[in-house]
């Protein structure tokens, strides 16, 4: 069983990864190989706007944008909306894949009919 310190520490960045954003609750890291951000934590009403503008930022370049959110644990309406804004943001012809989607929130982006999105791209 972990300790409360070790609760606290802070989560390692894996090799190769460099943050791109990181407010305590969300850590937001890219890797090169592949190009990937990788979302940890929750996003939320509190900071759903900071990670449009984070996302948009480290999304400049060509070609479709991998997101994985394998490690979100919890994603609110508005953060469900940053993704779709930031899908929304690419110059034509990229789209957002996500990958690793919680099936809640693959339910929730079903339900509202984000997943027709032309620029989002949800793997089965």
């Amino acid at each position: 069983m972990a300790n409360l310190e070790d609760l606290e520490r802070p989560h390692p960045v894996p090799d190769g990864a460099t943050p791109v954003y990181d407010n305590g609750r969300l850590r937001v890291t890219r890797t090169l190989h592949p190009p990937t951000l990788s979302l940890t934590g929750e996003i939320d009403q509190w900071n759903a706007r900071s990670v449009t503008r984070g996302l948009q930022a480290a999304l400049e370049g060509e070609g479709d944008v991998h997101l994985d959110l394998s490690g979100v644990a919890f994603c609110d309406v508005d953060g469900i909306r940053a993704l779709v804004t930031t899908a929304e943001g690419l110059s034509e012809g990229r789209r957002v894949v996500i990958h690793g989607l919680p099936a809640q929130l693959k339910k929730v982006i079903r339900l509202v009919g984000w997943d027709n999105h032309p620029a989002l791209v949800i793997p089965a």
